[in-house]
């Protein structure tokens, strides 16, 4: 029964990874919370993959900025100088 149940930290956050996409089984994610209640690293990585998934959602609003033509013109003479 035990086989049946503990699975490895890398199926974990394999799990944790596909939940983010899309719904996984309901025995995978049984499994992914037994393992999740003794695993406090797993516990950090899907604090940390949920955290990137909303900050990404949110930094996706600004693709539009850009640089003034000021910050060009300094980076462009930074990289000049190095040559």
């Amino acid at each position: 029964m035990k086989r049946l149940v503990n699975i490895s930290c890398k199926k974990a956050t394999y799990l944790i990874s596909q939940k983010e996409q899309k719904a996984i089984g309901f025995f995978d994610s049984i499994k992914l919370r037994l393992h999740l209640g003794i695993c406090s690293a797993c516990r950090l990585f899907e604090k940390q993959s949920f955290f990137i998934k909303i900050n990404a959602k949110h930094n996706h609003e600004h693709l539009d900025a850009t640089l003034s033509n000021e910050a060009k013109e300094k980076i462009s003479a930074a990289l000049k100088s190095l040559e």
